[in-house]
């Protein structure tokens, strides 16, 4: 329960700011805006559709994108997997080991409390091995906006293998090398 307020607070607060800049980048538009609702209807579906680029965007970067912090094998099962701000935090909770060490008291547990991702104390028995995956909350391993999948006990691609199966049937011969080659 306690994890669930403080990262509300967290996003509220994020979003809060994110929203306030929209709001003031509508209204700056509008004001200058001589056009009818139609016109300013564009321009408002302009603004979303460039924030939810900018987001995807954002997302790819954290698959994609891999930075020299990120290149030791601490981080190898975890990255592309966990969001770019979850690992930022991992990477400052781990220059926090050599002062906090194995001691629970010393380090407090913040992180693990407030944004349920591994503390120093925590990182400190992974330090010759890597971090797991199952260590970090869901919430920071979602990467998309698409809500399949999470409520769901069991994940399976039966539906998308058979998808495959049946286009590979269709295809000719040099469709199927190809269809080959690229799974």
């Amino acid at each position: 329960m306690e994890f669930n307020c403080c990262i509300c607070l967290l996003f509220f607060v994020y979003f809060k700011c994110r929203v306030e800049f929209a709001h003031w980048a509508l209204k700056r538009v509008l004001h200058y805006s001589l056009g009818d609702m139609c016109s300013v209807l564009d321009v408002m579906n302009n603004m979303i559709t460039l924030q939810h680029t900018q987001i995807k965007a954002s997302f790819g970067t954290t698959t994609h994108v891999v930075g020299h912090v990120f290149k030791k094998t601490l981080y190898k099962r975890i990255l592309g997997m966990v969001l770019r701000y979850a690992l930022n935090e991992i990477v400052v909770e781990f220059e926090r080991v050599h002062y906090a060490g194995k001691n629970p008291s010393s380090c407090g547990c913040v992180m693990r409390t407030t944004h349920s991702i591994p503390c120093a104390c925590e990182l400190s028995r992974y330090i010759v091995g890597s971090i797991p995956l199952d260590s970090v909350h869901m919430f920071w391993r979602r990467l998309s906006f698409s809500d399949q999948g999470l409520c769901e006990a069991e994940v399976t691609i039966k539906e998308e293998i058979e998808t495959i199966s049946k286009r590979f049937k269709e295809l000719d011969v040099c469709g199927k090398v190809t269809l080959k080659s690229k799974l």
